[in-house]
């Protein structure tokens, strides 16, 4: 068996996967008063554990090369992540206007009050260092029941600063700089931990270019220091959950030039809802592109046939060997039924080009 890292043609999800609705409440995942979950407190551990196993056993049931936890135990992808670090009050919450230069999608209008919750922001009261690890028995769980590689995700320190209120710091880069040391020493107790893959999500480098134009790469250098276990760089254009459309940004491109610039080891690509084509992986340079074949933006579920097209024609810019196929961003919101069946059509489309090129196909992947 190749190692991990040079194993072409690697299917997985970007992090998350259902969260059922016997274990949250949908539409309150901005809502910091408990009622997210449904289950109990005295209960409500083991409702996380048996949903997290789900999501392992789906992904594995359906073929995927590489697991995740699902991001089950998270209410929020970014916020999660803030218990962990000191400097930080989460009573002191601030009302903080969330201001994105992206102008291709369409924000919904009939979300209610999601979006006033949304913007109620942890405040930055002192300087920012790591406490503890929020993501490490998370990353033991899915080791002690996966069968598969794993990948553990975390925000970006460029994201986890748009949501936070700073009281502290005088300029927004000495904070996301404070924030990548931080995220730096919570990337390290994962790779001591033991991780095949780890991922960290940043979608604002996308929503604000001109900041991340200005100290995109130190930022990401900063977050890598001492990292040796591959990571993976996911920027997309938000949840499909909130847009009722998405089309393509001109300006994305130069984010994935920005990545090939930096040491990341890959990049994961929101590719399908977009429309985007083949020559936006020009941009990629020689890092591997884990390619979002699989869009949130309906239920529909794209056909084997069409994701082996989409991805014959990835295949003309970046060789097999640094493509993966992957989905678009996030996939809690999904009805499990929907979610677990556009997972089975990507593997069967990456075994039909497998096929093809005459790779060998995993046993785990032929069904």
């Amino acid at each position: 068996m190749l190692p991990l890292r040079t194993q072409p043609l690697r299917t997985q999800i970007v992090g998350s996967y259902v969260k059922p609705a016997w274990l949250v409440r949908h539409g309150h995942e901005h809502h910091h008063d408990g009622s997210w979950w449904r289950p109990e407190a005295d209960v409500l551990q083991q409702a996380q554990d048996d949903a997290v196993l789900l999501a392992i056993h789906e992904q594995e049931r359906a073929g995927l090369d590489v697991v995740t936890d699902g991001e089950i135990r998270r209410q929020h992808y970014d916020r999660h992540f803030v218990s962990g670090i000191g400097g930080i009050s989460l009573e002191k919450v601030q009302d903080k206007e969330f201001q994105s230069e992206l102008k291709s999608k369409t924000a919904r209008t009939d979300l209610g009050d999601l979006w006033q919750n949304f913007r109620m922001s942890p405040t930055i009261t002192g300087p920012l260092e790591w406490v503890s690890s929020p993501a490490i028995d998370e990353l033991r769980f899915v080791k002690k029941h996966a069968r598969r590689p794993v990948k553990a995700p975390i925000v970006g320190p460029m994201t986890l600063y748009d949501r936070l209120a700073d009281d502290y710091y005088l300029r927004p880069e000495d904070a996301i700089m404070a924030l990548a040391g931080v995220l730096n020493r919570e990337l390290k107790e994962l790779q001591a931990e033991g991780t095949d893959l780890l991922m960290v999500a940043d979608p604002a480098l996308h929503f604000k270019l001109s900041r991340s134009r200005e100290i995109g790469k130190p930022v990401i250098e900063r977050l890598l220091e001492g990292i040796t276990t591959p990571v993976v760089l996911h920027v997309c254009y938000g949840y499909a959950k909130y847009s009722s459309s998405k089309t393509i940004n001109p300006s994305y491109p130069e984010v994935l030039r920005l990545l090939s610039e930096t040491s990341v080891q890959a990049m994961s690509i929101e590719y399908e809802q977009p429309g985007h084509t083949p020559d936006l992986l020009k941009q990629a340079g020689d890092k591997h592109v884990h390619l979002g074949l699989i869009g949130m933006g309906s239920h529909e579920i794209e056909t084997p046939e069409h994701i082996a097209g989409r991805l014959r024609e990835a295949l003309k810019i970046v060789p097999p060997e640094r493509l993966h196929p992957s989905t678009d961003c996030g996939m809690w919101f999904l009805p499990r039924d929907v979610a677990r069946a556009k997972i089975e059509a990507l593997v069967k489309g990456t075994n039909i080009v497998r096929r093809e090129l005459g790779l060998d196909i995993p046993d785990h992947a032929i069904r």
